[in-house]
């Protein structure tokens, strides 16, 4: 790999950390804040357009009243669209899993809400600010005027929108989709870059002798692994790195998470320092996570507490429809990454997630397991034959914990007639 390939290498992965960031809320809020106070402050630029004596035309006096008002509203939507947020994290944490909320926080809608609401208060404070000094002629408050209005509509606007949103934000389906989207999502990648461009790390997967260990830095979840600059340091030293370890495994530091033939111990620390361990796990490269979050909810819906099978019942659809987007990894077409072998997704892995504990909680529930096994079938029937011959075992697995859990000779008659 050339200099072109290294700049490359670099630029993917400047682009995957500055996507990252891009869904925090801060990043959105001070983004708008800033055109807020562009906004506020180039009004003036445009005054030289504005003919004279228009300013009493428009009435543009009242001015300083309409930001006032905007100034004075958007410091209290601002505040009571807080609290409901916090609401709202906190019921979705305490009726389906303390995981969920983190899908919440990247919420797009109520994120380009918030920074909508803050920016316009922003923007009324600045006006205000500067309409006290000598800063604006008569022909620029015409132009803040204007700018005004348009601030005003796109308020409304946001209004709306944020209404409509709240109406199911929050919500089972609300929460579900939003998870499942997660989760065809990361399934959709891994189908269109199988092991991300890397060769796919099989029992097959011959490890040189000799390759050193790459060990984990820090204790935690492995949140992140960036491939092209792996590979692109990889191939710089001539060397080829084996990865064993995936996005979403717990790893304590000092934990073997590779190996790597060829290459200086320069380049060790080059690759640990591409792969990044936090204390919470996420979704971007682990679907397995979007699938644990969604058997949770379903899991959690069948406690004594809650007592809801209707909502595991729809959970086990979600979780068929998901398990519909895999894609066997370990074939296809040349590796995008030569010199960077990683793990494939394990159909049976991704299938135990999904169904085993919604299947244990609910195995004296006739419903439960009449519905278990009939998305079990059809993952069967249509599902990749790795997600299949998974779906087959689960199944077998799942009848025979409800036969013993069954009590009742009419609900093991109707598991039966469900089964055949």
């Amino acid at each position: 790999m050339g200099y072109f390939g290294e700049i490359s290498a670099a630029f993917a992965v400047m682009a995957r950390k500055l996507r990252e960031i891009g869904r925090k809320l801060w990043v959105r809020v001070i983004g708008i804040a800033a055109l807020s106070l562009v906004a506020a402050i180039g009004a003036k630029l445009f005054a030289h357009l504005i003919p004279q004596g228009f300013s009493e035309a428009i009435g543009a006096d009242s001015l300083v009243g309409l930001l006032t008002i905007i100034a004075n509203a958007m410091l209290a939507v601002t505040t009571f669209s807080l609290s409901v947020i916090v609401t709202i994290h906190r019921s979705v944490a305490d009726q389906w899993t303390p995981r969920a909320h983190r899908v919440l926080l990247r919420d797009s809608p109520t994120q380009t809400v918030l920074a909508t609401f803050i920016g316009a208060y922003i923007y009324a404070l600045a006006s205000l600010i500067l309409l006290s000094t000598p800063y604006f002629g008569e022909a620029g408050v015409v132009v803040l005027f204007g700018m005004t209005l348009v601030v005003i509509v796109l308020i409304v606007a946001m209004m709306l929108r944020w209404i409509l949103h709240l109406q199911t934000w929050g919500s089972l389906i609300q929460t579900l989709d939003a998870i499942e989207a997660e989760a065809i999502t990361a399934l959709e990648d891994r189908a269109q870059r199988p092991c991300h461009g890397a060769h796919p790390l099989t029992a097959e997967t011959v490890i040189p002798d000799g390759a050193r260990d790459l060990r984990a830095l820090s204790t935690g979840f492995i949140q992140a692994i960036y491939e092209p600059q792996i590979n692109a340091d990889a191939a710089k030293a001539g060397a080829q790195v084996y990865l064993i370890a995936p996005a979403g495994r717990f790893v304590h530091k000092g934990d073997v998470i590779g190996h790597v033939a060829g290459g200086t111990d320069k380049l060790i620390d080059e690759i640990g320092s591409c792969i990044s361990i936090g204390k919470v796990r996420t979704s971007d490269q682990d679907p397995r996570f979007c699938i644990i979050m969604l058997s949770e909810i379903g899991s959690k819906a069948l406690s004594p507490g809650i007592n809801d099978p209707g909502t595991a019942i729809d959970v086990l659809g979600t979780l068929a429809r998901v398990l519909g987007h895999f894609h066997p990894e370990d074939v296809g077409d040349p590796p995008e990454y030569e010199n960077l072998w990683l793990p494939p997704l394990d159909a049976a892995d991704l299938v135990q997630d999904a169904f085993a504990a919604i299947a244990r909680d609910g195995a004296g529930l006739v419903e439960v397991q009449i519905a278990l096994q009939k998305r079990l079938a059809g993952l069967i029937r249509h599902g990749p034959q790795p997600v299949a011959k998974a779906a087959r075992h689960e199944a077998a697995v799942a009848l025979e914990r409800a036969k013993s859990a069954l009590t009742l000779e009419a609900d093991r008659d109707r598991l039966a007639a469900a089964v055949a």
